[in-house]
């Protein structure tokens, strides 16, 4: 819970920062983009947080004091050699959300490849962590069906997306601005700080 409020607090500073720009160089007023970018802040910490079980300050804290090392590699890459397990088909279902969501808030995840570098570029960030967490493992088949989730998240939206569309305009990363072209890597940056020190 600590996780999520840290979150919050932190994207609605960056929001209100953002929407002061927009309306003083663009007078332009957002309110879409936030709503779905809450959402999904709210889907990242939970993802990290919860269900995969991001390392924290706690948990570091805890590992040295009884054993005196963070590192605990663990790693598999070898891809499917005891088939495909139900963690495997969670995974896709896990990443699905992400293809969707991607491509609703940024014009620029309506291409298919940008979409999937970001969810391979999230995985692996994910299997790394994995280095640095107990009894957790860095498999190469998470970062298979992680891949897939988001191509099938992305699929999902291209077929509904003259629908959605018609009420969600997704907002243009500024080439101008590093500032906002980084917007969808600060989403990830913030959920995995809140996860982290929570």
């Amino acid at each position: 819970m600590l996780s999520i409020a840290t979150a919050f607090i932190l994207i609605t500073i960056y929001n209100f920062k953002q929407q002061k720009l927009f309306e003083r160089v663009l007078k332009y007023k957002e309110q879409a983009h936030y709503v779905i970018g809450y959402f999904f802040m709210f889907y990242l910490v939970v993802m990290l947080k919860e269900i995969i079980g991001f390392p924290s300050l706690s948990n570091w804290r805890r590992v040295l004091n009884v054993q005196g090392n963070i590192f605990d590699p663990n790693i598999s890459l070898i891809p499917f050699q005891q088939g495909i397990l139900y963690s495997d088909y969670l995974n896709i279902l896990m990443f699905i959300p992400l293809g969707i969501i991607l491509p609703l808030m940024w014009r620029k995840y309506h291409q298919f490849s940008k979409t999937l570098s970001y969810g391979f570029g999230l995985s692996l960030l994910i299997e790394i962590s994995q280095l640095f967490t107990r009894f957790r493992a860095t498999d190469i088949n998470d970062l298979i069906m992680n891949s897939l989730g988001v191509c099938m998240g992305w699929l999902i939206y291209r077929i509904f997306s003259k629908l959605i569309l018609k009420k969600i305009d997704p907002i243009p990363l500024f080439q101008s601005s590093r500032f906002l072209a980084f917007e969808p890597k600060l989403y990830v940056l913030i959920a995995a700080v809140a996860s982290f020190l929570s």
